[in-house]
């Protein structure tokens, strides 16, 4: 594959980059208006699942080294049709999940101007995919240097807004109270939602191949991403509530600008934190299509799906598929229905990596890293999955269903013809 150029510190970068400019900038605030002050323990619940998926993928990715993430590793412990199926759906939700995140950076950007206008907001944001379409075209080396610098601005815009909750703040019973106002079940489908946040730990396991050390590094930075993100996560949603009573939230782009605005905090920090969101969902809709045409770039040279998406082992034609199937995807709705929609395929593939990680384990596959307390992380990570895919609604269920029938379609059609250029 493609030569080794990627650091450490580089492949974290790209997958922190993903969790925080989806997760914290651009779905908190929807979190928080269906859990309330729950939405801390939503994210904590989604933590305990991403961490359980996150030691599955570290094993898997020092043990399976491909462009292909979690197809690869659902492909070669479970067979090809799986293998398709999971890769199917991992490319489609990057895509949709592409589109949401854009949609957060049009409304930040409108918001910190006083514009207010869905033909704007979905204008700016195909922008932004076209533009990140082109960077990802140029080359993988090229994005890994670009995130490198925006997550250091992202990650230090987080500890900005921690710090201005606590000065801004009410830190008083009645923001935090009650802790479940919408029944337990809330907590649940508000984790459904709040997942969306924590897929970007897994974009660094499709990049294996090109990061240097890869079987050895790649766990690293999936396990320090997860970490650093999840910490920043509940420190911020404390501070939201702190900033603006939980009732107050509703479904939108920007609520981090929301809460500052509501708390009276000067007009010069509502610019900083609105230019530091920018950056983040900048980044993360880079990361997204990163880890969507490696995926498809991964399933064509396997020859599941048509090899001129991959010609000349390159993903541009990959991801030029990725960016038109983001861009379509901004007209699906809001951005929290956007958000559930992607959220069906990766929750899906995640569910399959205990699984795999059994299968790695019954095979004798040996590498540098093993998930501690097998099989329990591996039952919990099933089970947690289920539990919250279940929760998504049935709109999500829907078009996940409808995907996953598309994808077993196409799969069919692949193998007929090529069953039929091999006689």
């Amino acid at each position: 594959m493609s030569k080794r150029s990627i650091s450490l510190w580089q492949a974290t970068a790209i997958g922190l980059g993903n969790i925080i400019g989806a997760g914290i900038f651009v779905l908190a605030g929807s979190v928080i208006y269906e859990a309330g002050p729950g939405a801390i323990v939503s994210f904590l619940l989604t933590a305990v699942l991403a961490v359980t998926v996150a030691l599955n993928s570290a094993e898997l990715s020092s043990k399976i080294v491909s462009h292909g993430g979690l197809y690869s590793f659902a492909k070669e412990t479970m067979g090809e049709a799986m293998g398709f199926v999971v890769g199917w759906l991992r490319a489609i939700s990057y895509a949709i999940a592409t589109s949401a995140v854009a949609l957060g950076f049009s409304s930040y950007l409108l918001t910190m101007i006083g514009i207010t206008s869905i033909g704007a907001e979905i204008l700016l944001a195909i922008v932004l995919m076209v533009f990140a379409v082109l960077l990802n075209y140029i080359g993988i080396r090229v994005v890994a240097e670009i995130e490198e610098v925006l997550v250091a601005l992202t990650t230090g815009g987080l500890v900005m807004f921690i710090i201005l909750s606590l000065i801004y703040g009410r830190w008083i019973p009645s923001r935090f109270t009650p802790l479940v106002p919408y029944g337990p079940f809330s907590i649940i489908q508000s984790a459904s939602l709040a997942f969306f946040a924590y897929s970007g730990f897994n974009t660094v396991a499709t990049l294996t191949p090109e990061i240097v050390d890869g079987k050895r590094n790649a766990p690293k930075a999936i396990i320090l991403s997860l970490g650093i993100s999840t910490t920043l996560y509940l420190l911020v949603v404390a501070g939201m509530l702190a900033l603006m009573p939980w009732k107050l939230y509703s479904v939108t782009a920007d609520p981090l600008l929301t809460a500052l605005n509501f708390s009276k905090a000067p007009m010069f920090v509502d610019q900083i934190i609105g230019i530091i969101a920018v950056v983040a969902t900048v980044t993360v809709t880079l990361s997204l299509i990163v880890a969507g045409s490696r995926t498809l770039l991964q399933m064509s040279d396997d020859g599941l799906l048509p090899k001129t998406l991959g010609k000349e082992d390159s993903p541009k034609r990959a991801v030029l598929l990725i960016g038109i199937v983001a861009i379509l995807s901004v007209f699906l709705g809001n951005i929290q229905y956007i958000a559930l929609a992607s959220n069906f395929g990766v929750i899906f593939s995640y569910a399959i990596t205990g699984l795999a990680v059994y299968v790695v384990r019954k095979r004798k596959i040996e590498g540098p890293f093993n998930s501690p307390f097998f099989p329990c992380v591996q039952i919990i990570s099933i089970l947690l999955s289920i539990l919250v895919m279940l929760a998504l609604g049935v709109q999500a269920l829907y078009i996940g269903s409808v995907t996953i029938i598309a994808g077993i379609f196409i799969y069919v059609l692949e193998k007929e013809e090529m069953t039929r250029l091999n006689r």
